[in-house]
């Protein structure tokens, strides 16, 4: 069965965090981005938005080129967890960026609690040849990636 609706634009991205100050800082002061200031949410409202009885989360956005980024820390209920799903099971989603140098985004990102979930890979074949690319997981076990943007000395093999 097709609809007649349409996806207009893309609206954000939203991740669920334990440390908003620490995601801010990521995103603010790491990475250069604009981000807004925290505010609180709760009420009727976020329950019956999310599903959770009770919820209050503290909200900022960080913008990105093209794209928001919503981060979410709640404030209740009390027995969050932290995600254990790795890329293979159902529900795992991450975030991926484009940068201009890799090496530079990992040794920035590492204070924010990024680190690498394996080495950089260099993509061997198809349009991305020479590429690198890697996983990053912060201590909420939230996936970041980073694709490097092949530059024409690596793509031509010098």
């Amino acid at each position: 069965m097709t609809t007649n609706a349409r996806i207009a634009a893309v609206n954000h991205t939203g991740i669920t965090v334990s440390d908003l100050d620490r995601w801010i800082f990521l995103f603010r002061d790491v990475l250069g981005l604009e981000v807004t200031e925290k505010s609180r949410h709760g009420g009727a409202f976020i329950e019956g938005v999310t599903g959770v009885p009770g919820a209050i989360i503290d909200i900022a956005y960080a913008q990105l080129p093209g794209h928001t980024v919503e981060l979410l820390q709640y404030v209740k209920p009390d027995d969050r967890r932290r995600s254990e799903l790795r890329p293979c099971d159902a529900g795992f989603l991450h975030l991926a960026f484009q940068v201009n140098d890799l090496d530079a985004i990992l040794a920035a990102i590492e204070p924010a609690g990024f680190a690498p979930v394996e080495p950089p890979q260099t993509v061997p074949a198809g349009p991305r040849k020479g590429a690198r690319t890697v996983y990053t997981r912060d201590p909420d076990g939230v996936v970041l990636e980073f694709q490097e943007t092949v530059t024409q000395a690596r793509a031509s093999g010098s």
